[in-house]
């Protein structure tokens, strides 16, 4: 009689775990819920995993749909990197359950007033690459910047090209204007024309002699000489006039606000 009645107990045990509904703070939990939590003061603490990307199941040994846990590090690579926050497993992979539409993304640029780098944002400074600290590094080569991080002083952002390739930099801060760059105009003109005229010549004896018949003195050429100019042929005549620049370049820069200008990497 005393083991029918332990049995009976236990039945009626399990029965009310089975069908009945569980209360934290409240005596009546909602029927449609198996678990309902009430209170004014306290919240739900997640299991705290160190998760190394959203592909890897570890620290865990499988993925394992609609597991919830709240990852506390900053780790893996483009684009399976982690952040800290809560995530649930899909039963391949983890997802960061977020509603920050701002958060980064390796790769991400942006202007901030910022002189140092912060929080896996990393200034456009041409430094080298293998300066970064290693998951930095890794994410940086994963994006195609291999050796040095682009260079952003004195330059503005522009979208690339279909025959261009990602940071590469190019343009001029001045422009000097070239023949190519002048309109083709051909000056033409006229000197005022010269009325009829004549170029005296004066032709002298190569040998004379002279003498003296009482007071007069009498000069007789011993031979005939002819002179002529020399012949200057087809030439032209050139005019050179002075335009009074001084070759300063035009500066290129459009009204600005000076900032810096950093790249999502990573901590």
């Amino acid at each position: 009689m005393k083991n029918t009645s332990i049995i009976i107990s236990l039945f009626c045990l399990l029965t009310i775990n089975v069908n009945a509904q569980v209360g934290l703070g409240t005596q009546l939990p909602n029927t449609a819920s198996i678990l309902e939590i009430n209170t004014t003061n306290k919240g739900i603490l997640f299991n705290k995993l160190q998760l190394t990307s959203t592909n890897s199941p570890s620290p865990l040994s499988n993925h394992q749909e609609g597991l919830w846990v709240y990852n506390t590090e900053s780790a893996g690579t483009t684009p399976n990197e982690v952040y800290p926050g809560l995530y649930y497993n899909d039963g391949t992979k983890w997802i960061l359950l977020s509603t920050d539409i701002s958060h980064p993304r390796i790769g991400d640029i942006k202007a901030n007033v910022a002189a140092t780098e912060h929080n896996g944002w990393y200034l456009l400074n041409g430094r080298a690459v293998s300066t970064l600290p290693t998951n930095a590094r890794l994410n940086a080569i994963n994006i195609g910047i291999i050796t040095n991080l682009p260079d952003s002083t004195d330059r503005i952002l522009k979208g690339i090209a279909a025959t261009e390739v990602f940071a590469i930099t190019g343009g001029n801060s001045n422009i000097v204007l070239t023949q190519a760059n002048l309109p083709n105009i051909t000056y033409s003109g006229s000197v005022n024309s010269v009325l009829d005229h004549t170029h005296n010549f004066t032709s002298y004896a190569n040998s004379t002699w002279n003498h003296n018949n009482g007071s007069a003195l009498a000069l007789r050429n011993l031979a005939t000489e002819t002179r002529t100019t020399n012949p200057a042929g087809a030439h032209s005549h050139t005019v050179t006039i002075p335009t009074g620049g001084t070759a300063t370049p035009i500066v290129n820069y459009p009204r600005n606000l000076t900032t810096q200008y950093f790249i999502y990497l990573g901590n």
